[in-house]
């Protein structure tokens, strides 16, 4: 793995990084890297060929196509303020994006809200088991002292995710759970 911290907002968007390969329990290779402006494209494509029950699980509504301006926040970050590492795989000479995870960093700079995504031809096959060792251990990196989520109550297979990594499993409050972990 490797990262390097930005050394001032200005450079915040260009001096993250974070790289390694990673092979899914299937054998396929996918390169998990920070995710850059460059990337807007295949972060379209992820969303807007996402099931109906995984965009739902994600953002809570069903998004049927991605705008323009929801890509741009997604993909145009501020590395001092939030994480995102994305999943590449190539498939037949065509790059695609098959995951992201999402660390949205607290201004108190103690704790940060998290959210992964895995795309469904890639699900059972550990991704979001390795994005979210990759999510503590940059919380960890990055000082933080917990880490949070809000998981729609029905999303067993993340609140097995957050059990398997020891998180806290809030009470159900209108069909969402908040999960937190100390980091």
């Amino acid at each position: 793995m490797e990262t390097e911290r930005p050394s001032n907002l200005h450079d915040s968007l260009h001096l993250f990084t974070y790289k390694e390969n990673w092979t899914s329990r299937d054998g396929r290779t996918v390169t998990l890297r920070s995710i850059t402006s460059k990337d807007k494209g295949i972060e379209k494509e992820l969303i807007d060929e996402l099931s109906i029950q995984s965009s739902y699980y994600r953002f809570f509504y069903v998004i049927k196509e991605a705008t323009e301006e929801f890509v741009n926040q997604l993909c145009d970050i501020d590395y001092n303020k939030q994480i995102a590492i994305i999943a590449e795989y190539n498939s037949y000479g065509k790059k695609r994006n098959v995951g992201v995870v999402r660390l949205l960093i607290d201004p108190s700079l103690q704790t940060g809200e998290f959210a992964i995504l895995v795309a469904d031809n890639f699900q059972n096959n550990g991704l979001g088991t390795e994005f979210m060792e990759i999510l503590i251990d940059l919380g960890r990196e990055r000082g933080l002292k917990s880490m949070y989520a809000t998981v729609l109550a029905d999303n067993n297979r993340m609140l097995t995710l957050a059990k398997k990594f020891g998180f806290d499993i809030g009470e159900n409050s209108y069909g969402e759970i908040k999960i937190a972990r100390q980091l």
